[in-house]
């Protein structure tokens, strides 16, 4: 029975000493501005997020971007191989 009084005690005594150190040493001023920091990380973090992701459109967009990509570079590289051909066509 002695040890149970004994625990209550040191439990009592734990939960006085948190609520004194909340009020002399500010923690409830520092926890607000913790949140407040968080939620400023959060929000500038935000547009980084919402490019993961993705749509359907956004997707089949940046894939018709590639295919006309390669397309391009295919019909350059045809007219470069044309303009050699051209080029050593001839007298020298």
């Amino acid at each position: 029975m002695a040890s149970a009084s004994k625990a209550s005690l040191i439990v009592a005594a734990s939960v006085a000493a948190v609520e004194a150190l909340k009020d002399q040493a500010g923690l409830c001023r520092w926890n607000y501005a913790l949140r407040s920091l968080h939620g400023r990380a959060e929000r500038s973090m935000a547009p980084f997020s919402q490019a993961k992701r993705m749509s359907s459109s956004s997707i089949d967009q940046w894939r018709r971007g590639g295919e006309e990509a390669v397309e391009r570079s295919r019909r350059t590289e045809e007219s470069m191989s044309k303009l050699i051909y051209l080029d050593s066509w001839g007298p020298k």
